[in-house]
């Protein structure tokens, strides 16, 4: 598909398989073939009260759960709009065949034994996809569907019993992840969950695709082990946020372990971290680190008003409750901005003496309950300089609840009016996660305050729902949706690699404007011509393509003056790289000016990945690239407003902007630097697998790169 702007709108899925997705998603009929896990899904569909026909297929048993079994899919009197196939690999291939030519709609596939389990099941998998056609296929080893909305559910086990004309669809590739998602007791409004297993026709980016446009969807939920189609992913995000639909993402496979895990379970490439946080950090998808704080995000995207920003005003009756906030939301990225002079002389005299008017606000244990004078101490709070409103409170275990109940009510409704009178969204977050009951839960909701389970996440998905609407703010500005965003396959090299010598790696980059210094290509002979003083101090260097790490080799000489210099320089260097690298015939040595001592180093590089395509990395260079850690990384392409967030986003930064007193340095030649860079891999997308400058020297006015290493594939 194109990423034209006219075009990233566009629907990625044919008219066939959307019509038949949608029949899946609002059956009139539902058939279920099959026997043990057919019974389960039969009685839940039954208890939730479906409203359309159902209809049972099983070759050897006249009924099941109370309902009459038909022979064969042929048998059934209509092309059933949704389909659950309980039966064993083979079986499913069979029977999608069949409903393929009856003309069916969407199929659930529950059987393993795909791609999961290697060649074999591969090619059973090239097998399904040819069967099913245009149908709309969820799986194969996948578990089903609940579908809150109709309650067409298609489920073996037992889920609670919750209806919602509009909420979170959620696709999970794991399928005991997604019981225990039904499990919660967290009041996220659901509209559809679906085990989407190996993901053989159906993958994320038409799940994104389709249930975008769905008016019962306010939010999609993906808990992913890796992802199949990184292009189409990023096609379908677009889509989703051109559209204002946010996706939200729990993905395990971070660790090694966990990453071999998902490769056996779903056949998933997981992945290097690095690349999925780039991707979602390029697409706008909000990524969470758990599945608690998955659950805690999906419901603020389906129930909370839009947030302006990142500025908090926090409330408690605890100093204790008032740091871990205060804690809380510093990690998350929150903005805790003190009070105006204008709120802190309206404040104060509702405060008892000894209280004091800050951010967080603790207004005291003596006022706890006290609805009159909390509410118009909250209100002023919100009505300047601050975005939304957290206050911090637990509702006490149900024995005391009786007591108690009553002052936390008045405190919520305290909140309540304090949102609505500034037009602020307000939250509570809990320090227990458990400590909201689920009535109460609904209270909140009714009153137009948030219940948020657990301080540390309520944190988390504030800060998450504010950049999300601030990436929707900063796109309603573009005559365009962000196609240029929008990722393209990359083929995978297939030739030798090879290292291109740091000279020829330089002219290279340099004719695509990186400034590199100005060296020469000397041989032996040519060190013995030089004049016997040199103008300037240089460095000399060993070239050759195999000698990558020229100072593992002894292939580095700093600060020669004079032409005896450079030749016992490069005496050294000869004896070395016979020792050390006995194979290498040494030729050829680069002669360049030593550069003068710069504000920072950094390190630019590009690496290729068969998933995501061409990464470009900025980070602290020199000496601290393995030592610090601090890096970057961005998909290409990228912009200049991408380059330059990902130079301040560097703990480093501060190296460039005027640290302890030394100058600030002029940004854009550093840009200009990467940019260079970032368009030369775009120029060698069929033949560069990786590349590195390290270091780039910045400079107050400009910036150099003294080394150079490109591979070839």
């Amino acid at each position: 598909m194109s990423s034209e702007p006219n075009t990233i709108l566009a629907s990625r899925l044919s008219d066939a398989r959307r019509e038949n997705f949608r029949r899946l998603l609002a059956p009139r009929h539902i058939a279920f073939m099959g026997g043990g896990q057919v019974e389960s899904a039969l009685r839940n569909i039954v208890r939730h009260k479906f409203g359309g026909d159902i209809y049972v297929v099983n070759g050897k048993r006249d009924q099941i759960a109370g309902h009459k079994c038909y022979r064969s899919l042929s048998d059934l009197p209509v092309a059933p709009d949704a389909t659950y196939l309980g039966v064993n690999a083979d079986a499913t291939i069979d029977a999608l065949g069949e409903l393929n030519r009856i003309g069916a709609g969407g199929v659930i596939c529950y059987a393993s034994g795909f791609s999961e389990i290697g060649e074999a099941g591969a090619e059973r998998n090239r097998r399904l996809i040819t069967a099913a056609g245009e149908m709309a296929v969820v799986g194969p080893n996948c578990y089903g569907l609940v579908n809150y909305v109709n309650h067409g559910s298609m489920w073996p086990s037992v889920y609670q019993p919750l209806a919602t004309n509009r909420g979170a669809a959620v696709i999970g590739q794991s399928g005991n992840v997604c019981i225990h998602l039904t499990s919660n007791q967290r009041s996220v409004p659901f509209s559809y969950l679906i085990s989407a297993g190996n993901q053989a026709i159906l993958g994320f980016e038409d799940y994104i695709d389709y249930l975008t446009d769905d008016s019962n969807v306010s939010c999609i939920g993906l808990f992913m082990e890796g992802i199949r189609d990184v292009a189409g992913f990023s096609q379908a995000c677009l889509r989703a946020r051109a559209k204002g639909m946010p996706v939200i993402v729990c993905r395990s496979g971070r660790s090694e372990l966990g990453a071999a895990m998902a490769a056996s379970h779903t056949s998933s490439l997981a992945g290097q971290n690095e690349y999925y946080d780039a991707l979602f950090a390029r697409l706008g998808v909000l990524s969470t680190d758990t599945v608690p704080q998955f659950l805690e995000m999906l419901k603020v995207a389906a129930v909370a008003p839009p947030v302006t920003g990142k500025r908090v005003a926090v409330f408690s009756s605890s100093g204790g409750d008032n740091g871990l906030a205060a804690d809380y939301c510093s990690f998350a990225g929150l903005a805790l901005p003190q009070p105006g002079k204008a709120q802190v002389a309206a404040i104060k005299p509702l405060l008892p003496d000894y209280g004091h008017v800050s951010n967080p606000l603790d207004f005291t244990a003596g006022y706890w309950g006290n609805e009159a004078l909390l509410t118009p101490m909250f209100t002023t709070m919100l009505e300047d300089g601050y975005d939304s409103g957290l206050m911090v409170m637990d509702y006490p275990a149900p024995k005391v609840a009786e007591d108690a109940g009553e002052p936390l009510f008045a405190m919520i409704r305290a909140l309540a009016a304090a949102g609505k009178a500034t037009g602020k969204p307000v939250f509570m977050g809990s320090v227990n996660p458990e400590s909201i009951p689920e009535d109460v839960r609904i209270w909140m909701f009714e009153q137009g305050v948030i219940p948020l389970q657990g301080l540390h996440d309520a944190a988390k998905v504030i800060a998450l729902w504010a950049e999300h609407h601030e990436t929707i703010r900063q796109d309603a500005t573009r005559a365009q949706p962000r196609a240029d965003l929008a990722l393209h396959p990359v083929k995978a090299l297939e030739g030798t690699a090879r290292t291109v010598n740091e000279g020829e790696s330089k002219q290279r980059l340099a004719a695509f404007g990186l400034k590199v210094p100005n060296g020469q290509v000397l041989t032996r002979v040519d060190i013995d011509g030089l004049p016997e003083s040199l103008d300037a101090p240089v460095v000399l260097k060993v070239l050759h393509d195999d000698l990558p790490h020229k100072t593992e080799v002894g292939g580095v000489a700093l600060n020669l003056r004079s032409r005896a210099d450079v030749q016992s320089a490069a005496d050294r260097m000869l004896a070395s790289v016979a020792a050390h690298a006995p194979g290498v015939v040494l030729e050829k040595y680069l002669m360049e000016p030593m550069q003068a001592a710069p504000l920072a180093e950094l390190i630019v590089g590009v690496k290729r990945d068969p998933l995501f395509g061409m990464m470009l990395v900025v980070g602290a260079g020199g000496i601290f690239v393995e030592l610090l850690k601090d890096a970057r990384p961005m998909l290409l392409p990228v912009s200049r407003g991408d380059v330059e967030a990902a130079l301040r986003s560097l703990k480093t930064f501060p190296l460039l902007d005027g640290f302890r007193g030394k100058p600030r340095a002029d940004l854009e030649p550093v840009i200009d630097a990467i940019m260079a860079i970032a368009e030369y891999a775009a120029h060698s997308l069929d033949s560069l697998s990786e590349l590195d400058v390290n270091p780039l020297m910045v400079y107050e006015n400009g910036a150099v790169a003294v080394d150079a290493l490109i591979v070839e594939g």
